[in-house]
């Protein structure tokens, strides 16, 4: 009965703080989903945290970065019809032009059109929900914690310039863009400080995500700096 009682307690202490929410930036490296090349940039997102038990806390976090990459149409319609269909290009644009004539039954733009530059934009919305073990430090204001859970990465591109220009020359039929959804693992480690009785923290955070499916690339590592409102 007594430990009932001390659990009961516990609990009670620990959503009686309630949740604390906040802000992040960072800088993420990554993998360009399209060519496999260096993507490291910025990102941006937010954070609320639960708590569970006085070191033992719940965050819920979202997460945005995008890059950008010049791809040729001939890699895009390559890396398209391999998703699509399976078709393994070789490297020969008359190979790939006689695949989607003969086989899929579409007009094939010019050579020079095939083979020149396009900007095509990547959209990374990240979610995870990790849970979060504090490690005291006595009456210090820096706290270590670490952390792990589970999360999801939503890829989708933009390159409507280039999509409606192979739609054009194909008769005006459809390419859908890059779209993918990948889930992943989490873990964190990092540093929060926050002044005795003052209703503000910062926080230090490196995080590793290990997205899983098709094309997911290598794991992603982000280091986080940000400030959570809330005791």
């Amino acid at each position: 009965m007594k430990t009932v009682f001390i659990i009961a307690l516990v609990l009670a202490v620990s959503a009686l703080a309630g949740p604390k929410i906040g802000g992040r930036v960072g800088y993420t490296t990554a993998e360009d989903p399209f060519s496999g090349l260096s993507a490291d940039g910025a990102i941006f997102g937010g954070q609320i945290t639960f708590p569970l038990m006085p070191v033992l806390g719940l965050e819920v976090s979202g997460t945005y970065t995008s890059t950008e990459s010049d791809i040729s149409m001939e890699d895009f319609v390559a890396n398209y019809v391999e998703d699509e269909y399976g078709y393994n290009y070789n490297g020969n644009i008359d190979d790939l032009t006689s695949y989607l004539e003969n086989q899929l039954g579409r007009e094939v733009p010019g050579q020079g059109q095939m083979l020149s530059d396009y900007t095509a934009t990547y959209h990374n919305l990240g979610l995870a929900g990790i849970l979060r073990a504090d490690i005291p430090m006595g009456v210090s204001p820096l706290s270590p914690y670490v952390g792990g859970g589970a999360g999801v990465h939503f890829v989708v591109s933009d390159a409507d310039a280039m999509l409606g220009l192979i739609q054009q020359q194909t008769g005006g039929q459809a390419i859908d863009p890059y779209d993918h959804v990948f889930p992943s693992i989490e873990g964190v480690v990092g540093l929060t400080f926050q002044p005795l009785g003052a209703p503000v923290s910062m926080f230090g955070e490196v995080r590793l995500s290990k997205p899983f499916g098709d094309d997911a690339g290598d794991a992603i590592v982000t280091y986080f700096g940000g400030a959570n409102l809330g005791f």
